[in-house]
């Protein structure tokens, strides 16, 4: 585990606690962004990311919710549930950023320890 990933976890507790779910993602990335402000946890938000393709830097960039600490990155999700697609939009999120690590939070859960999927960047081949 990194450095920011637990004080991460226990801001979006927190959140949850007081809002509950059923809100929409831009909500709760608000309220986290004002949790880890007021936790002094350093943060930015809405980082683009460029994509690059042959030696091109392509006009479209990923947008990042929150990069804590400048090595984790913060993907705020409400669904149902957590599925492949978001799990892989993550990992692809990790490599083209540079970040090792990543949370990947949905805010849609009867307990908030139920919508934490942890992520590693993965290794270059």
């Amino acid at each position: 585990m990194d450095r920011w990933s637990g004080p991460v976890i226990e801001a979006a507790k927190e959140v949850h606690r007081v809002l509950g779910p059923g809100l929409f993602d831009t909500v709760y990335k608000l309220a986290l962004a004002e949790e880890l402000r007021r936790r002094r946890v350093p943060f930015a938000r809405n980082r683009t990311v460029p994509i690059r393709y042959r030696g091109l830097v392509l006009a479209t960039g990923l947008q990042l919710d929150l990069v804590v600490g400048g090595s984790l990155i913060v993907d705020v999700r409400s669904v149902e549930r957590l599925g492949e697609w978001h799990r892989a939009q993550l990992l692809t999120h990790l490599r083209f950023s540079g970040c090792p690590h990543g949370l990947l939070l949905n805010f849609n859960v009867s307990a908030m320890r139920k919508g934490v999927w942890r992520a590693r960047a993965p290794r270059p081949p």
